[in-house]
Order: C-alpha cells, then structure tokens, then sequence
C-alpha cells in the first residue's frame, strides 16, 4: 500500500484522509498509516463492502469481519465520514444504523457541515445509483434483503441529486463524497459544473492494469478510462480520485497499479 498526498488551494485549512474501495480488507496497514499523520477528517466514499445478498438475514455489516473494527479505528483516530458506493447496492436501514454506533456518519444523499480550525466544512455523500434504486425496490418488496434475480445495469439508473443545489448553496468548504467519478462529466448529475469545492470518487481502481501512466479498464468507464487516478480540475473545484485499497476483480491482478491511501492537504500550496 501506497501513501499519496494531494495539496489543493483553498482559503479554509484542512487535512483530509481518503480511503476508497476497502472491501472488507484487514484494515491492520490502513489503521497505521492514519495514525501517523494529523487528521481532520476521515473521508470514505463507498465500497467498504464486497457486494453480496447475505445468505441468510444477518446484518450484512456484521457478517464480513473487517468492516466494523475499520470503522471503529477510523473514529478513534478523526471524525469519519462514509459515503455509500456500488457494492453497498443491498445495505439496509439497520446497518446504516449500525455503521453509525461506531460515531461515523453515513451519508445517504445528504449533507452536514463540520468545523475545522474554526472554519467551516460541509461534508455530502452522494450515493451510488445502484443503492438507491434498490432501495425502491425494498420499499415495495419489503423485507430486509429482498431477493432480485437481475439488476439494471448502472448507466441506466438515476442518482437522486436533487439535493446537490442546496448543498452548493452553503457558505464554506464544500466536500462531496461521491464514489463514482463518472458523475464528474461523463453522466448526471455533472457534478464538475457545480459549485463544489471538492468531489472525492473511488470505483475505478485505477484501471486495475496501469500502463504508460493510464488505466486499462474501470467500470462504468470501459477501455482506456479518463478517471482513474489523481486530481481532475472542474468549473469550480477537483476530484480526486483514490485508485482504491483492494481488488475485487479476481481473478484479473493490479498490475503498475499499487493500492493507496490518499491524503489531501486542503489550503496548502504543493
């Protein structure tokens, strides 16, 4: 595992820790890697899970192990902030409640602000279509993990971002975590037209297979993707994108292609 650390301007002052595609890993390197820096806040944009209906009606957050001692230690050490991405896709109201015994937030499209250094930051979480189109479907089938034979395929589904105006409109720092960096510019919501200072996205794991600097394929994204990696600049702000910390597309390696835990030092020039 990696440490990448990213310096954007900014008049307010912040250092932002980053993880992104955990799926339930051991979280022993990551819990030591954020210790040993001075954090604000703890950012995750999704994918703490691996994407599977449990086989019986378990919370799925207690069935696979690492999942809650990440969250756990992430709190002990900053605030921490989730958002829900892909392959939180069957995720119920009973373990979002459960992810928040642990003092993180979930932020199921929705926002809340924060105060860094006495300044103010408003953290989002703008949640992967795929969750929200189930949950829909949960509502009508009722049940905790309703079985689905088939889903949509993502570029079909519609994120509910009716929401994002009114975050754009808070006076502050404005953090969105967003798990498919896609929304950026290459479907809805577009969020690198709005006013958001920064959009925080995993999913594409760094196009698993880097060559000449580039991924080779991301989801949603197909061959040669444009968002794998790195800091991409908007009207009005960035996205980072993490290349994620683990791999769930097996049997397939990461190749050139180190998994990493981002650092943003928001208010520093590099």
């Amino acid at each position: 595992m990696k440490e990448t650390v990213y310096f954007l301007p900014a008049h307010e002052r912040a250092s932002i820790a980053f993880l992104a595609d955990t799926h339930n890993i051991d979280p022993y390197s990551i819990v030591a890697s954020l210790k040993a820096h001075h954090l604000d806040i703890i950012t995750i944009s999704g994918d703490i899970l691996i994407g599977r209906r449990p086989v019986n009606d378990e919370l799925i957050v207690k069935t696979q192990d690492n999942v809650l001692p990440l969250i756990s230690n992430c709190v002990s050490i900053a605030p921490t902030f989730i958002s829900l991405g892909n392959h939180e896709w069957m995720i119920c109201p009973e373990d979002i409640v459960t992810l928040e015994s642990t003092g993180a937030v979930v932020l199921d499209n929705r926002f809340i602000s924060h105060t860094v250094n006495g300044m103010r930051i408003w953290v989002g979480g703008l949640t992967s279509a795929i969750v929200t189109n189930f949950q829909q479907f949960r509502e009508k089938e009722g049940g905790r993990y309703p079985y689905r034979p088939r889903r949509s395929h993502p570029s079909h589904l519609d994120t509910n971002s009716r929401w994002i105006p009114d975050f754009e409109k808070q006076d502050g720092y404005k953090v969105l975590l967003c798990h498919h960096p896609e929304y950026w510019s290459l479907r809805e919501p577009w969020l690198s037209e709005k006013q958001i200072d920064l959009v925080l996205s995993g999913h594409a794991h760094g196009g698993q297979i880097r060559l000449f600097g580039r991924g080779l394929f991301a989801p949603d994204q197909g061959w040669m993707p444009e968002y794998t990696s790195g800091v991409y600049k908007g009207d009005h702000g960035s996205m980072v994108v993490s290349r994620g910390l683990s791999n769930t597309a097996s049997p397939i390696p990461r190749l050139f292609n180190d998994p990493e835990i981002v650092y943003v030092e928001v208010g520093v020039d590099d």
